[in-house]
């Protein structure tokens, strides 16, 4: 059985590291649209196509906001080989299904895991 959120997409994006501030282009792992492993880039279209999406429709306006995690990718920071619990969190913005923005936002303990903080 597959685990619940062992399925997501990559979006990559320009992010600060809150550790050692250099400005990286990391994988955000997150969950939104259909669930295919799918890489994104800034700009790109979320696909809403086959039976595994998240949420489970589409919302009306194609708009929402997930929960995303990634680790700096600068060999020269301290959390490199493995940050995990310490994750960064970022908001990946999607705005009439186009992925407009991804904002770290160092640990917001009020974040679900991988949740859809807006879908409207």
């Amino acid at each position: 059985m597959t685990e619940p959120h062992s399925k997501f997409n990559t979006v990559y994006a320009p992010l600060h590291c809150p550790y050692c501030k250099a400005v990286i282009t990391s994988g955000v792992g997150f969950r939104a649209g259909s669930l295919l492993q799918a890489r994104y880039n800034l700009g790109d279209k979320l696909n809403w196509e086959g039976d595994d999406c998240c949420p489970a429709s589409r919302p009306p306006q194609g708009n929402l906001q997930a929960v995303g995690y990634f680790n700096c990718d600068n060999m020269d920071c301290t959390t490199w080989q493995d940050c995990y619990p310490e994750v960064q969190q970022a908001l990946v913005v999607v705005n009439n299904d186009v992925i407009k923005e991804v904002k770290n936002v160092g640990k917001d303990e009020n974040f679900a895991q991988y949740a859809i903080v807006d879908a409207s």
